[in-house]
């Protein structure tokens, strides 16, 4: 990472300036692809006013500012910013990569209208509505697809928003 610390006021003393340097170093353990970050210091009056822009590696900058009447303390709240910033896109980028792929897999045609994935879960011997609700609790799941015991039609059981279950047969 390369730093870049710009001072907007006179000072003799290289103490800021490391620890700087020292405090934004720990912003690499919260995310490692950080390109470029550029530090402005200022003061104006009381109040003094630390500004951090980071660059990252697929061009996306993170801010963070913050002013107090101590330069050492605007710091500190600055890397906490940037630091709360960084692991929030890291987050982002994480759940981001865990999504489905937008783009169909190899060897398939692409299809239009709804996309139906075929699901082989249902109970193949004949079940009393009891027993499936049973099997439904223990598989924990929304719905069973079941044939039903007093006709070996298949139905569907399935939780209701109250609480209760509901039971779909086929019409004769």
């Amino acid at each position: 990472m390369r730093l870049h610390i710009e001072e907007r006021y006179t000072s003799g003393s290289d103490a800021l300036t490391k620890y700087v340097e020292k405090k934004v170093e720990s912003l690499s353990r919260y995310f490692d692809k950080i390109t470029k970050l550029h530090v402005i210091l200022e003061v104006e009056g009381p109040a003094q006013r630390v500004q951090m822009m980071g660059y990252l590696v697929n061009h996306k900058v993170v801010k963070a500012q913050a002013e107090t009447n101590d330069m050492y303390a605007s710091v500190d709240q600055a890397v906490d910013k940037m630091q709360r910033q960084l692991v929030r896109y890291k987050e982002q980028l994480r759940v981001a990569r865990k999504a489905p792929p937008a783009s169909p897999p190899a060897g398939r045609r692409e299809r239009s209208g709804p996309q139906i994935e075929v699901v082989d879960d249902y109970v193949r011997e004949p079940l009393s509505p009891e027993a499936a609700v049973r099997e439904l609790e223990r598989r924990g799941r929304d719905f069973l697809v079941f044939f039903h015991a007093d006709d070996d039609q298949p139905a569907v059981l399935f939780h209701r928003g109250d609480g209760s279950y509901g039971l779909v047969l086929p019409r004769r």
